[in-house]
């Protein structure tokens, strides 16, 4: 009869905490003999029992007890899911010799000045599904009780509707809780509150520290200057890469912090990171991990409007490009009046232009994802620059200080682009650096040519180069193949059919002779051959085209047939 009313009392309430405690005084009620009961609670995140509610045990202590899987009588229970009968001081103290010290002085602190080994002990499993969520436990410490067999069987039966009293309040209190959650976050958001509010309210409702970082991790908004120290930690440790953790332990100024992840997806891809951070006793149970879990949809509403900003921005920098372009002359009044104006500075642009064939879905969830890495990236640059996006092509107009070295803002870009390309399929180009907003175009143009030649060449790992660097080979893109064939078939054919018959390199020397106006000492030295090897290559050559010398005309076509025959081939240029 009285198992009955202890399963009556255990769903005379629904509210979690109550039902822990109840739990316990229920049991003890069944078991009137027994001295003492704890009820530990798996926590799915560490994977360790936790004591939840205890009589008998002073809780400040009991607490505080972490039984790791297999570790006591009721870490044994938890792995092999039985319940477990110790009927003497003897099993009792054989089943409690491999707690860790910590756990051990807790557990003798939680009895107190007369601490002692239970002389008999039952613990049962709370299975579900068939898993173990916890383990139920009862002990003695009197010598004339001795737990048997018959008491294991009603304490499991106990155990069983003590689990569905447990699932029950679990759900309600997860509902309530998430529901909680979401309602007072939304209520913030729905008021136009920014997302520094959003993230203090849910710091508020959670009493714990609380960070927003965006999908690159750079740190939005965030309520403890801690959360700060703990993100430069985990960048430096690399946590950041991969997959996110669950949850980390991390050392902030000598304090213990636990920090738990939550994933901030917008249409099924990662948009941000929440991070909370709790101090070392402080852990969240699974309640709270649930109803912030459900609570980073508030979040995410709000990171996706402020990459709708980004979206917004792009758009009136390309309404200013394109009055620019139209009318090249006011360049310098348009610029002022958007306050984008720095006085005697220099330009140029840079086009990047992303390969839509990389994505399943056109391109476009592709091309937003770089829309936000390009504008992250951009303000991080010293320069001030305004985007003109063109469907998959966005050309990035720098504005320079007048002193730069064109060496080194190539190399500063190149480094720039690669940021990109780590991420995202592209092509880009550079176009010449100018002062007059008369030129303006002929520096778009240059970057737009480089763009499509790498597109031609079609060259793995090129996906960069400066107008400098493309030289000449700009006059050929527009020309018919054909007509590039027969140039070349003038003269330099006789050449490259020589390299071919005989495994030598004639033409090469060739070019690099003519670009060394004709220099035998200055080849020999880029080519590291003797002076004597390049004179008769050079004289081979000459027999071969029937000709006395290479000045002239003569010289300047074979020069661009060298070069038509690169373009031909759809080689990539060396820096």
């Amino acid at each position: 009869m009285s198992l009955i009313n202890a399963t009556k009392a255990l769903t005379s309430t629904r509210d979690l905490d109550e039902v822990l405690q109840l739990i316990i005084e229920e049991v003890l009620s069944v078991f009137d003999w027994a001295d003492a009961s704890v009820l530990f609670l798996l926590d799915s995140q560490k994977e360790y029992l936790k004591a939840k509610s205890a009589v008998g045990f002073n809780m400040e202590y009991m607490g505080k007890v972490a039984l790791q899987p297999n570790e006591g009588m009721s870490g044994k229970t938890l792995v092999l899911k039985e319940p477990l009968l110790f009927t003497s001081g003897t099993d009792t103290y054989k089943g409690m010799s491999d707690l860790s010290p910590t756990n051990m002085d807790f557990y003798q602190k939680s009895l107190g000045k007369d601490h002692q080994i239970p002389t008999s002990t039952i613990c049962a499993p709370l299975i579900t599904e068939g898993k173990c969520i916890g383990v139920l436990t009862i002990d003695s410490f009197s010598e004339n009780v001795q737990f048997n067999q018959e008491n294991l069987m009603l304490l499991q039966t106990f155990a069983a509707q003590a689990v569905i009293a447990i699932e029950n309040a679990t759900l309600i209190s997860r509902n309530e809780r998430s529901n909680r959650i979401h309602r007072e976050l939304t209520k913030v958001y729905m008021s136009n509150q920014d997302l520094a509010v959003i993230t203090k309210t849910l710091s508020e409702l959670i009493n714990k520290k609380v960070g927003v970082f965006n999908e690159f991790f750079d740190l939005l908004a965030y309520t403890d200057k801690k959360i700060e120290k703990i993100n430069d930690l985990i960048k430096e440790e690399g946590s950041w890469t991969g997959e996110l953790p669950l949850n980390k332990k991390v050392y902030i100024d000598g304090e213990e912090y636990q920090v738990y992840f939550f994933s901030i997806m917008i249409d099924k891809e990662l948009a941000g990171v929440l991070i909370v951070a709790a101090e070392e006793h402080e852990v969240l149970d699974s309640l709270d991990i649930f109803a912030i879990e459900q609570a980073t949809t508030v979040f995410a509403l709000e990171i996706q409007s402020l990459n709708q900003n980004i979206s917004n921005q792009f758009s009136y920098q390309r309404s200013i490009m394109n009055d620019i372009l139209k009318n090249p002359d006011k360049g310098m009044a348009i610029l002022k009046k958007a306050s984008f104006y720095r006085k005697n500075d220099v330009y140029a642009f840079l086009t990047v232009e992303l390969a839509d064939n990389y994505d399943p879905n056109g391109g476009i969830g592709l091309k937003q994802s770089f829309s936000r890495q390009l504008h992250r990236n951009l303000t991080l640059v010293p320069e001030v620059t305004l985007v003109y996006e063109d469907g998959f092509r966005f050309s990035i107009l720098f504005s320079l200080r007048e002193t730069v070295v064109e060496a080194d803002f190539h190399k500063k870009i190149r480094d720039f682009v690669s940021s990109l390309a780590e991420r995202f399929p592209l092509h880009a180009g550079v176009g010449r650096i100018f002062s007059a907003f008369s030129d303006i175009h002929y520096s778009l143009q240059d970057s737009l040519v480089c763009v499509d030649y790498i597109k031609q060449i079609d060259h793995p790992g090129s996906y960069f180069m400066t107008y400098k660097e493309l030289g000449m080979y700009r006059l050929f893109l527009g020309m018919d193949q054909k007509e590039l064939e027969g140039f070349l078939r003038m003269d330099l054919y006789k050449i490259l059919e020589y390299d071919y018959q005989h495994n030598t390199e004639l033409a090469a020397t060739l070019e690099c002779y003519l670009a060394n106006s004709q220099s035998n000492k200055k080849t020999a030295e880029m080519m590291f051959l003797h002076e004597n090897t390049v004179k008769y290559r050079i004289n081979r050559i000459k027999k071969i085209l029937e000709i006395y010398d290479l000045a002239g005309e003569l010289g300047l076509e074979l020069y661009l047939a060298l070069k038509i025959n690169k373009y031909l081939n759809k080689p990539a240029l060396s820096v």
